[in-house]
């Protein structure tokens, strides 16, 4: 027999349990980063079971697993459980997980259209049977490019850039946009790690998470940044109702974007050099970058603190003393 041969797990008796125990037996297996497992099998309130359920962090991924090529019912159910999760587990960011042997067949093209709105990553896991062996190979085939999807899992094969791809593909102010904000970043806010492996945006990394990815644009770049307060969900925060008028003052706009990276970045503002002068830009990174601290008070609960200098009004007897 030859090596490197295709093949299907079904074909050397292998079944969709097995594979899930596979994948659960290594997390890494799964090419989301250092994941850890929460559940195997999870039922489900009103029935049916996630086949696994792994977070990193603040993120969860919801995992539904089928040998073959994907199917409608698949398909579902992977966002039906990812919908439950939301609810079940609030205040985390929440990523629907397919793998699959093959995506290429007809539900192929409704599972690209559906990622363009909803945090969607779909892995193959091919098969290749080698003269007494059989290596399992992942591919990320189809994704939400506005997803922080850690390890291998994150970049559709083949699509990894560099730095030297992005510097020659963006403007010359585009590039002094880039490295006045990781400068400035550096200088005043802490270590972060520069990643340039995905297609769209530059991640600005504060350890393993996204705070600031820049999707660059002629003179600058639009960045989406985590709430000051912390929050995640269709309401704005306290935080950015404040910055908000702040900011359009000094000419800048922002809104908010729940949808964005699940809901883990939903601030977008779009700088420009100049901008990272202003002090209300300047507290406004601040503030997102020191919310990804684990146990940070929100912004607009330390912006409100009272003040412990004011003294205490002095009675009418103390104020006749000290006049007498």
């Amino acid at each position: 027999m030859r090596a490197g041969r295709p093949t299907k797990l079904r074909d050397l008796g292998y079944d969709e349990i097995w594979l899930q125990n596979w994948l659960a037996a290594d997390p890494t297996r799964l090419g989301l980063g250092e994941v850890r497992i929460i559940a195997q099998e999870l039922v489900a309130p009103r029935g049916g079971s996630l086949d696994i359920l792994a977070a990193d962090g603040d993120t969860y991924y919801s995992v539904e697993v089928q040998l073959g090529e994907v199917d409608a019912s698949h398909s579902f159910r992977v966002f039906d459980y990812w919908a439950r999760n939301r609810t079940r587990f609030e205040g985390k960011t929440h990523v629907a997980v397919l793998i699959v042997e093959s995506a290429t067949g007809r539900y192929r093209a409704a599972l690209d259209a559906l990622a363009e709105y909803l945090p969607l990553v779909v892995i193959e896991l091919r098969a290749w049977r080698g003269e007494t062996e059989v290596v399992l190979v992942p591919e990320t085939v189809v994704i939400n490019q506005n997803l922080d999807v850690a390890g291998p899992a994150g970049t559709v094969s083949g699509e990894a850039r560099s730095e030297t791809d992005w510097k020659a593909s963006i403007t010359p102010e585009a590039w002094a946009f880039h490295d006045a904000f990781i400068a400035w970043t550096q200088a005043n806010l802490g270590e972060i790690r520069v990643d340039y492996s995905p297609k769209s945006y530059v991640g600005i990394r504060r350890g393993r998470r996204v705070w600031a990815p820049l999707w660059f644009r002629r003179d600058g770049a639009t960045i989406y940044l985590p709430d000051p307060d912390g929050l995640r969900g269709e309401q704005q925060s306290p935080a950015m109702d404040d910055f908000q008028e702040r900011l359009r003052k000094e000419g800048l706009e922002t809104s908010w974007q729940p949808t964005y990276n699940a809901g883990a970045n939903p601030v977008p503002i779009r700088l420009r050099q100049a901008d990272l002068a202003k002090p209300v830009v300047q507290e406004l990174l601040r503030a997102t970058f020191e919310i990804l601290d684990p146990g940070t008070t929100p912004w607009s609960e330390r912006r409100i603190q009272p003040s412990t200098d004011i003294e205490s009004p002095r009675s009418d007897s103390d104020l006749r003393s000290s006049s007498a």
